[in-house]
């Protein structure tokens, strides 16, 4: 009867410590899978969605010595692509993105794109699964098809630029790798003709002739500043 006994103890031991084992190792795997935002260290995501910009394109008429403004208003799909690095909180990476819109005001002919490169840093901070942050970019805009898209300039005509750009958003981890992201942003535009700088239009110059002013006015002829938003949505892989 004692031998039975202790059979049944020690039968009744090996089944609890099985269990205890197998719930260690449920709770191992389940750890593993989940996200740990804060530890990993490489990341990209792709993005689709609206973008909306106010454009004002100066075209100069050197006959009449007149600088005329031409406003456009346009709405349109935008896709871009981001990869960069992690530290805990703080993110660092590029972005592409380019912004397609049908120009229909007076003025306009037809369509034209808005493309972007960007520097990146991004704050975020990680609440589980959830993990919202706010991004500062800023790089090289250009323009495509405004030679088409703006009466008056003519073909071939080249738009670059700088943009400078704030966002927020927030990335939900599916599990340890996948994310989905939503994002809403802005930003300020400030172009010029290929060959022509930035600064050289932002100086203030003199001029003693009127064939210098005609000049000017004609280093002007295409340049743009603006602003644009964003709103758009999209996956995320991290390691």
């Amino acid at each position: 009867m004692g031998a039975m006994v202790i059979a049944l103890l020690l039968a009744a031991s090996a089944n609890v410590h099985a269990k205890t084992e197998g719930q260690g190792d449920e709770s191992d795997r389940s750890q593993t899978d989940e996200p740990r935002p804060r530890h990993e260290i490489v990341w990209t995501n792709a993005e689709a969605g609206i973008q909306g910009l106010h454009l004002r394109t100066f075209e100069a008429n050197p006959d009449a010595v007149t600088l005329g403004v031409l406003p456009a208003d346009a709405v349109g799909p935008t896709l871009g692509v981001g990869a960069g690095v992690r530290f805990v909180f703080v993110t660092l990476g590029v972005r592409g993105r380019v912004g397609m819109f049908a120009a229909d005001a007076p003025g306009h002919t037809g369509g034209f794109q808005l493309w972007t490169l960007d520097a990146e840093l991004g704050i975020r901070a990680p609440l589980g699964r959830f993990d919202p942050w706010l991004t500062l970019s800023g790089g090289y805009a250009t323009f495509g098809g405004l030679s088409t898209a703006v009466s008056g300039l003519q073909q071939g005509l080249d738009v670059n630029g700088v943009n400078a750009r704030v966002a927020i958003g927030f990335d939900y981890y599916l599990n340890k790798h996948l994310s989905l992201g939503a994002s809403l942003g802005g930003e300020l535009l400030y172009m010029t003709r290929s060959g022509i700088s930035v600064r050289d239009l932002a100086t203030p110059q003199e001029v003693d002739t009127l064939n210098q002013a005609k000049a000017r006015l004609l280093q002007a002829n295409g340049s743009s500043v603006g602003a644009a938003w964003s709103a758009t949505v999209g996956p995320g892989v991290h390691f």
